[in-house]
């Protein structure tokens, strides 16, 4: 049984829990918004940095790897809330 107080699961764990058990359309609904995002945040990068994307993004896993984990831990909360709220 999902239990979102549980201290012992990361929000990653929470987040893949919520994604099986939830409505499949909300589930789908939110994916999208969250891969729509990603390819707008694709092209910023593009325009941005141009051939260097890889680069800027290898130095972001290398030196900033505590904030990078962090983000990801909210990006989950975040999606994970929006399935949530839908699904009442």
């Amino acid at each position: 049984m999902f239990d979102p107080f549980d201290e012992n699961k990361t929000p990653r764990d929470k987040f893949f829990e919520i994604v099986y058990h939830a409505n499949k359309n909300l589930v789908i609904e939110e994916l999208e918004d969250v891969f729509k995002r990603l390819a707008a945040l694709e092209i910023l990068a593009e325009e941005c940095y141009g051939d260097e994307v890889e680069q800027k993004i290898n130095e972001i896993y290398f030196n900033k790897s505590d904030l990078l984990e962090e983000t990801e831990q909210d990006l989950y909360i975040h999606s994970m809330a929006n399935i949530l709220t839908k699904n009442e």
